[in-house]
């Protein structure tokens, strides 16, 4: 009998972590896949597309291109608790016929903000795509803990040309942006 009671226990107590674990990772992003055209979830600057001829799941992917000086990206404000710890990531493909070159590089940001939308934080990037890519890379900034005046993050995701000349596209899709575990 004492066998089945720790039996149970044990069981109750993994099904409580495992819960616990899951709901920590839920993806806080409006649309991650980029599949919703209308509403989006995301805002949009510069030149870009919901593309249904490339995505790495789903039906659809989100393109971004730029030239000479140019940048574009995919944004989107989201709730978070201050104190928590977050991170953001995307999958990326730069396709070899029309990828960014030159000095031109993509990447996955974060910024903290106030309730109002105010920046309160420098951007806190992943390594940067810089060229082209036969197959999806996954793109991640670190895990960052939200500063004490945030309300809100602005997770963007970018393609930036800084020189005249230089350009190229990017598809990002799998966007994800969730609190993680206390340390």
């Amino acid at each position: 009998m004492k066998r089945l009671h720790v039996t149970c226990f044990l069981a109750l107590a993994l099904s409580c972590v495992s819960s616990f674990s899951s709901a920590e990772r839920v993806n806080l992003l409006v649309n991650p896949g980029f599949e919703k055209v209308d509403p989006p979830g995301w805002d949009m600057y510069g030149d870009y597309t919901y593309d249904t001829g490339t995505y790495r799941t789903g039906q659809r992917s989100g393109k971004v291109w730029v030239w000479d000086y140019g940048d574009g990206s995919f944004e989107q404000y989201v709730k978070i608790t201050p104190g928590m710890q977050y991170k953001a990531s995307v999958y990326v493909l730069g396709k070899p016929n029309d990828s960014i070159s030159g000095d031109s590089k993509a990447w996955i940001q974060i910024e903290w903000c106030t309730v109002d939308n105010v920046i309160i934080s420098d951007p806190i990037k992943s390594p940067p795509l810089t060229g082209a890519s036969d197959t999806w890379m996954l793109l991640s900034t670190p895990a960052v803990i939200a500063p004490s005046g945030a309300a809100k993050a602005k997770i963007k995701v970018t393609i930036q040309a800084p020189k005249k000349n230089r350009g190229g596209s990017c598809y990002f899709d799998d966007a994800n942006f969730s609190s993680l575990p206390p340390m």
